[in-house]
């Protein structure tokens, strides 16, 4: 019993030494709701709207929702960092992961991670850039099911200046058979440099097998340290009419809290929906010692 205990001890303390603070992002919907936070920006290749608010706005021109672009964080997250110790130590990299539903009649849209700025205006090939038919390639990897097409590659809107940057999967809908809409998982392993990509119909769990799972290194050329994070679509109009649920979970590298209105938990608070928590490992621990304790008396003899 007492190796019994000594191991739930052990797992507590375990859990306790890795948890790791994270920032998490949570919106429902796009909307006038959700937006009049100013925590989301929006950007096309005229003119970058440093609130998204005002597409809400009636007095608000509305060309912009029908112009190609992004809609991102106004805030920019850490993606990795230089390595600590010796000279050459690997860059440590951020885990993160992101769900959200695409619905039923919606057209392509993409998770993006951008670099640290906003892509050029005006360039002459647009925001998907020259030759391709969407903002990402397929470059890292592409794979279909009857619900979704999925490609991950790098995103072509710096132009001359950084041809193949950051991180893209474009997300194509098949409206006939998935008339719910589908539900998408995107987590990065920094540790294992693996870029996994889970689909299902909305309102059904994860599946457990990934639609597509493929290497990728963020680290150095491909991404600057911090990066701007969202959705690009053929029109912003096609993110905010398309994407529900968006939820974003990064691992925290800096001490800071990092501003914007993030807000931190640790990674034992992801674990809880798995394992329970470190308190109530404890707490286990503490009712397997008590009642240890109180069977040993009973069982010593009496005097």
């Amino acid at each position: 019993m007492m190796l019994v205990v000594l191991a739930l001890l052990g797992v507590a303390t375990a859990a306790a030494a890795a948890a790791g603070d994270v920032v998490s992002y949570s919106y429902p919907a796009f909307n006038a709701t959700t937006t009049r936070d100013d925590s989301l920006v929006a950007a096309t290749n005229a003119s970058i709207l440093t609130t998204a608010r005002l597409l809400f706005d009636p007095d608000f021109p509305h060309g912009f929702n029908v112009s190609e672009g992004f809609l991102l964080l106004s805030g920019d997250i850490d993606v990795w960092r230089d390595g600590v110790g010796s000279a050459g130590a690997p860059a440590r990299e951020a885990s993160f992961n992101t769900t959200f539903t695409v619905v039923a009649a919606a057209s392509p849209v993409a998770f993006v991670v951008l670099l640290d700025r906003y892509p050029p205006l005006l360039d002459q090939s647009g925001l998907r850039g020259s030759n391709v038919s969407s903002a990402a390639d397929g470059d890292d990897g592409n794979a279909t099911n009857s619900l979704v097409a999925v490609e991950v590659g790098t995103v072509k809107s710096y132009g001359r200046e950084s041809p193949d940057v950051g991180l893209n999967v474009t997300v194509t809908p098949n409206r006939t058979t998935a008339p719910s809409g589908s539900t998408v998982w995107i987590q990065y392993d920094a540790v294992e440099h693996r870029l996994s990509v889970h689909v299902a119909a909305a309102g059904e769990p994860r599946s457990s097998n990934a639609l597509l799972d493929v290497p990728l290194y963020l680290a150095g050329g491909r991404t600057t340290q911090t990066a701007l994070v969202g959705f690009f679509g053929g029109t912003i109009g096609d993110i905010i009419a398309g994407v529900r649920g968006w939820e974003l979970t990064v691992e925290r590298l800096r001490g800071d809290d990092g501003g914007g209105g993030k807000k931190r938990t640790s990674w034992v608070v992801i674990l809880l929906a798995v394992v329970g928590s470190v308190a109530g490992v404890a707490a286990m621990v503490s009712v397997v010692v008590c009642r240890f304790v109180r069977k040993r008396r009973h069982m010593e003899p009496k005097h």
